[in-house]
């Protein structure tokens, strides 16, 4: 792997552990606040935002490396003629990796901790589980989308000048 690509995968790993570990902690607060008092005082918040935050960051990076968000990233911004290190750069290749996260780690920490609170409810009066998940997912799936993106947008441009892939490209554009 060349030196370029190693740091456009680190890039992709700092964001995705940046934006996953805001999203495990937007869900958590989103979660917290549909919860009743008793809820609350069986739920310690430390416990579950670090928990959160934990399992959205394993999640996010894992992502990050097994799906090619930045690949497509930059395919998306060329097919508009977008060059780094430019604004409209930034917002197309952000949508990727932004949306596909988003999407991704709100789904699978939502339904691991939906899991985990079906778990504790009694079977007999237990609903089925993706009625008590699919709806919880459906209301943090918007504010994380947002959330993320608008984040991406603005770390991006910090994360790829402090790795050093600040600038144009320089020598001949590879075609694609």
């Amino acid at each position: 792997m060349d030196n370029m690509r190693k740091k456009e995968r680190l890039v992709n790993i700092i964001m995705a552990t940046i934006l996953s570990a805001l999203m495990g902690a937007l869900a958590c607060f989103l979660m917290r606040s549909r919860m009743d008092g008793d809820q609350l005082s069986s739920s310690p918040a430390f416990v579950m935002y670090i928990s959160s935050i934990i399992e959205s960051v394993i999640i996010g990076v894992f992502l990050v490396i097994v799906i090619p968000f930045g690949k497509w990233g930059r395919m998306l911004a060329g097919r508009f003629g977008a060059n780094p290190p430019g604004m409209k750069f930034t917002c197309l290749n952000s949508i990727p990796v932004s949306f596909g996260s988003a999407v991704l780690v709100s789904c699978a920490v939502s339904f691991i901790n939906i899991f985990i609170a079906h778990s504790k409810i009694p079977a007999d009066v237990a609903p089925p589980l993706l009625k008590m998940w699919f709806p919880s997912w459906l209301k943090l799936l918007i504010p994380s989308v947002i959330v993320s993106y608008v984040l991406s947008i603005i770390i991006s441009p910090l994360i790829i000048r402090a790795v050093g892939l600040g600038g144009p490209q320089k020598g001949p554009r590879p075609q694609q």
